[in-house]
């Protein structure tokens, strides 16, 4: 068995009853579906965290791209014509 420690959180109640209810439908406890859920909320966390931080760096390097650039991409996400994801410089 995986060494484990207790954390105790408040709900809101509404939360607390789809907790239930998914455990229930999973048939496993609602202590590992709060786990696996709070294992994966932290995972991806700490991705954006390190995405952001990245960021900053390029940003700071002045690699950017500008806001025109931007639009003219966005707004080529319609149906017709479509341009690639505008690059930093």
């Amino acid at each position: 068995m995986t060494e484990s420690t207790t954390l105790t959180v408040r709900l809101d109640p509404a939360v607390k009853t789809r907790l239930d209810d998914v455990a229930e439908q999973m048939h496993r406890s609602k202590s590992d579906v709060a786990a696996e859920a709070i294992a994966e909320f932290v995972t991806v966390a700490e991705s954006q965290i390190e995405a952001i931080k990245k960021g900053i760096v390029a940003a700071d390097r002045g690699r950017l791209v500008s806001h025109e650039e931007v639009k003219a991409w966005a707004a080529s996400l319609g149906p017709s014509e479509k341009r690639a994801r505008p690059r930093a410089k």
